[in-house]
């Protein structure tokens, strides 16, 4: 699997003629509009605010917050059990309802406000995180 961007058609096409050109083998060639995954924005929010805060009101360690909160609105079943999926593979759309899941949970749950990423200032950012500058 590879990606290209659309300015990127003719290159491709080469490299898929280069790939099978001298070969006698039958190939299937899938071609899918690619996600935009989770953003890096996105995944500092979840881990800096949402799973920070849910840890500190819980004692929990990071980790442990963030596989509750992945378990409760992450879970899926395939023939019979139970897994998981991964943040890093929600795109960002996914991913922005999660978190929405995981606000409104520990809302309704623990009457704890997490608050939107709109509202996060850079010195709250700090506090929770306990990022000091240094002199």
């Amino acid at each position: 699997m590879f990606k290209f961007r659309s300015d990127q058609t003719e290159k491709a096409f080469k490299k898929i003629y280069e790939f099978v050109h001298a070969q006698e083998d039958w190939f299937v060639i899938d071609i899918q509009k690619a996600k935009k995954i989770r953003s890096l924005q996105q995944n500092k929010y979840y881990w800096g605010v949402v799973v920070k805060i849910v840890s500190q009101h819980t004692g929990y360690t990071n980790d442990e917050a963030h596989q509750e909160l992945a378990s409760m609105f992450l879970k899926y079943e395939n023939n019979g059990k139970l897994f998981v999926r991964s943040t890093t593979k929600l795109n960002t759309a996914e991913f922005e309802k999660y978190t929405e899941e995981c606000r409104q949970w520990a809302w309704s749950e623990m009457n704890l406000h997490i608050p939107l990423p709109n509202e996060i200032t850079e010195e709250m950012y700090m506090l929770l995180n306990n990022i000091f500058e240094r002199p």
